[in-house]
């Protein structure tokens, strides 16, 4: 059963699979979700341009015409849909190079309903995550909105995606104080994600690109050890 929080969330499923398309559509239906379908890269990258009200796309790579790789690059810095890459290579270069590109999941075929599910329901918790007290958090030249759901640096507005903001977030709610990498994947990705420390390396490094003076030797999103990561200086 939906919340009514997630209950209006669209869905854009990338598949040319029919097969595959059919239980994946299926199953959303039956969770809820409303659906819209694109059967190759031309018409996924025309329905993204053209709609405003799409919170997840369920991309495949192996599409014709334009493969999920170039949509990932045309979608770029966005403050649009959430992307959930499926497709039927596991290898780990393969979900890093999704992650780089933008991607907020990866899930490798085959795959049954209820992993889908609940991978969709983590990433609609990241898009749509419950209203937040109004608390703005300043680390040298970047400032952090958390009621405005807004991020500055040197007075320029900084576009992330949802992934992004959510993992920046937990950081900057909690400045100065190390969080472990178990806990931030869990609260930011969800339990099951407790030891994708892939994905926290990635999206850490992807906000100090946008974030730092000098990624680098990063003030802003600091690793600390083996321990994890926090925002600013210890306090």
């Amino acid at each position: 059963m939906l919340t009514d929080e997630h209950a209006a969330a669209q869905i854009l499923v990338v598949e040319d699979d029919s097969a595959l398309r059919e239980v994946v559509v299926g199953a959303l239906g039956s969770a809820g979700y409303t659906t819209s379908i694109a059967t190759h890269g031309i018409t996924a990258s025309q329905m993204l341009r053209n709609s405003e009200h799409i919170d997840i796309v369920l991309l495949d790579i192996g599409l014709p015409f334009i493969d999920g790789w170039q949509i990932l690059e045309q979608m770029g810095d966005r403050r649009g849909p959430a992307v959930i890459v499926i497709s039927a290579r596991g290898e780990e270069s393969d979900k890093v190079r999704a992650l780089d590109l933008g991607a907020d999941d990866y899930l490798a075929k085959p795959f049954g309903a209820d992993e889908l599910l609940a991978r969709v329901r983590a990433v609609l918790r990241r898009v749509r995550p419950p209203a937040e007290m109004p608390k703005v958090i300043v680390q040298g030249p970047v400032r952090v909105d958390l009621g405005a759901r807004a991020v500055t640096r040197q007075g320029k507005e900084v576009r992330l995606s949802p992934t992004e903001w959510l993992l920046l977030a937990e950081l900057a709610r909690n400045a100065g104080v190390t969080l472990d990498h178990r806990v931030l994947l869990q609260r930011v990705w969800g339990p099951q994600y407790a030891d994708e420390r892939n994905y926290l390396r990635t999206f850490a490094q992807r906000l100090r690109v946008k974030l730092e003076d000098d990624p680098a030797h990063p003030e802003v999103v600091v690793t600390v050890g083996r321990q994890g990561y926090r925002f600013g200086p210890a306090r």
